[in-house]
């Protein structure tokens, strides 16, 4: 089967989940008072939302700098940021979050970073950012198994969530940090076929050899902007929750609520988990106290902020559209011939 027709059809397969739990989940709840919550929505605080939803992000770019910085990249820091948004606006809109990686172009096409020193960036901090995420939704499921009774099936699908999270970040980890990956490519090039393609990537392997030490550097406080991102991100939740008139989450609460429903964003079976992290904090939140409606009309406002609030990031895509085509299209041409 053609590659682009597979891709068509997992789109679809996506879309379609996507679609039948957002279905299952407005069907379960009355969605006429939702919309009553809605448009009773406390201006004020939602604006105040959108400001610590947009320094979250911001920490996020902040991130990403100090990771080119210790790589030797020498951009604006507004640079490093625009790049970032952009990433994350692509990852809003594709499975597993995986569209940041996409960042890597962004920073080639907006300021002449090369491939390899930016994706080598983009992964260091993806590791630190994996690993952080990971270790505070497992502590996040005890916090709550403690407090609420959870069904095994969710309890199950926050398990698998955490796990792809722990794994990111270790195969991340053992990619950017270790020679292990390089010294086991090095031996796999010998295999017919296979060495081919492990040797067009001797300069990118080159580059993490001599990066890693440097990058170590920048663990400690890239760790430190990925945590202030999660505070500042708990902070708009809970401004959110209060303007839609649901005070019944603590600032722990949402501290831990926040990194639990993310990691079905990186279950790739939807659109960045789009249906089931709403499906999980209906939940969470009902089990606590809140209304049906209150707490759809929350897990709804806080999709719709992550992507407006990352349309920051749509300048830098408009500009370096064509750079982001061209890449994918020549990655669909390789894989074709291959």
């Amino acid at each position: 089967m053609n590659l682009s027709i597979k891709r068509i059809l997992v789109l679809l397969v996506q879309l379609t989940i996507s679609a039948v739990v957002l279905f299952l989940l407005f069907q379960g709840i009355n969605f006429d008072q939702t919309i009553e919550v809605l448009s009773t929505i406390n201006f004020p605080l939602l604006i105040s939302a959108i400001v610590f939803f947009v320094l979250s992000s911001l920490t996020v770019g902040l991130a990403l700098h100090t990771t080119l910085k210790s790589c030797g990249v020498s951009i604006p820091v507004q640079s490093s940021v625009s790049a970032s948004y952009g990433g994350q606006l692509l990852s809003d809109i594709t499975p597993a979050k995986s569209g940041y990686f996409a960042t890597s172009v962004l920073l080639r096409e907006l300021k002449q970073v090369s491939m390899e020193k930016g994706l080598m960036s983009v992964m260091a901090m993806g590791a630190v950012n994996f690993f952080i995420k990971a270790i505070l939704a497992a502590v996040a499921l005890l916090y709550f198994l403690n407090r609420i009774p959870m069904d095994p099936s969710l309890a199950n699908a926050l398990l698998i969530g955490i796990g792809l999270l722990l794994i990111g970040g270790i195969g991340l980890t053992i990619l950017v940090w270790t020679n292990y990956m390089p010294n086991l490519l090095k031996k796999l090039s010998g295999i017919p076929y296979l060495g081919k393609l492990i040797v067009r990537f001797e300069p990118v392997l080159e580059l993490f050899n001599k990066d890693q030490n440097l990058l170590k550097k920048s663990i400690k406080t890239t760790s430190v902007l990925i945590i202030s991102s999660v505070f500042t991100f708990t902070i708009g939740i809970l401004l959110l929750s209060n303007a839609v008139d649901m005070p019944q989450p603590s600032f722990v609460d949402l501290f831990f609520m926040g990194p639990l429903t993310a990691v079905f964003m990186y279950v790739p079976v939807t659109f960045a988990g789009l249906g089931l992290q709403e499906a999980a904090y209906v939940f969470l939140l009902t089990s606590i106290g809140a209304l049906e409606p209150n707490a759809l009309a929350f897990a709804l406002l806080v999709r719709v902020l992550f992507i407006t609030t990352d349309l920051i990031g749509l300048p830098a895509l408009i500009k370096t559209g064509t750079g982001l085509v061209n890449v994918f299209n020549n990655n669909s041409k390789d894989e074709n011939v291959s």
